[in-house]
């Protein structure tokens, strides 16, 4: 039995354009990516409050001192500074153009192998 050929996204070094991953994707699939995701972020809160409460019923924690914890002004600002750093990664996504932001030197290819090469196996060695 013959395997199918494998297709690659990329077939080469991106030298213009980028590509566009999700330009056939449907919004549906994209909202539906994002309430996956917010229900990933729910189970993280919730573990983390239960943790919490344990961390409070043991008494390793005394209660509310999450609530009322107040970092100092140095961990404060480092915290803000944290928070639109992430902030900025994930929003500018949504507004970032197609423009190349690297490149990559045309003769990369003479250091890559191509794919019908890979499958053949490690360089050199013979199938049978």
């Amino acid at each position: 039995m013959t395997e199918a050929p494998r297709r690659a996204a990329l077939s080469g070094p991106i030298l213009g354009q980028e590509p566009e991953f999700l330009s056939a994707l449907p919004m549906d699939n994209v909202v539906g990516a994002l309430v996956a995701l917010t229900g990933e972020v729910y189970i993280l809160r919730e573990r983390l409050a239960t943790l919490e409460a344990e961390l409070e019923a043991r008494r390793v924690l005394p209660v509310g001192a999450v609530e009322n914890h107040r970092a100092g002004p140095e961990a404060e600002q480092a915290r803000q500074r944290e928070l639109g750093a992430m902030t900025h990664r994930v929003l500018a996504e949504l507004a970032r153009d197609r423009t190349p932001t690297s490149s990559v030197h045309p003769d990369v290819d003479k250091y890559l192998r191509p794919y019908a090469d890979l499958a053949a196996g490690p360089a050199g060695a013979k199938r049978g």
